[in-house]
């Protein structure tokens, strides 16, 4: 306990002298953006290459789930079944460094790809593809009214025009 009461006696002697308050508070903000520096050079613990990026499938399949849950409880509609095709695979946008240089004739650019600790680019976004189309079968696939508001529903989620949509009845 008298370790502590001295550490405290001498914290109130250095709070209580301003310039020893100004330079304690100087050097601890020093420290802190000392350690912030050092932190950078420090390898992580876990893996820092990117993680690779799903499969169009994964995104088709998680599409098609979502729908047939929302069409489903749509009043109306009954058990249903969909199926998306997709207009290509997702896209994978790395993040790029720029190097101008000019010379006599003229400027030119090099692009390269930001690098993580290993050797993996840095993935900068992941562009979903775009869907192709929509097929949906459901019980009240029969029914005009049904249809139109499957396809307006199915049209909202996925911005595919009504002529790239299907609706027709499930078979029993």
């Amino acid at each position: 306990m008298t370790a502590a009461k001295e550490l405290s006696a001498k914290l109130r002697e250095i709070w209580g002298d301003e310039k020893k308050r100004v330079n304690l508070l100087i050097a601890a903000g020093l420290a802190g953006m000392l350690l912030i520096c050092v932190s950078e050079w420090i390898p992580e613990t876990k893996d820092s290459a990117p993680v690779q990026t799903a499969v169009s499938g994964n995104y088709e399949q998680q599409l098609e789930e979502r729908l047939t849950g929302l069409i489903s409880a749509m009043d109306g509609a009954g058990r249903a079944k969909v199926m998306v095709t997709l207009e290509a695979e997702e896209e994978t946008v790395y993040a790029q460094d720029t190097e101008s240089s000019r010379d006599s004739g003229g400027e030119t650019s090099r692009y390269t790809h930001v690098l993580t600790g290993g050797s993996a680019a840095l993935v900068e976004t992941v562009l979903q593809p775009e869907v192709r189309g929509v097929a949906v079968l459901c019980e009240g696939g029969d029914q005009p009214g049904v249809q139109r508001r499957v396809t307006e529903l199915v049209s909202a989620l996925t911005g595919v025009g009504a002529n790239h949509i299907t609706v027709n009845k499930l078979q029993s």
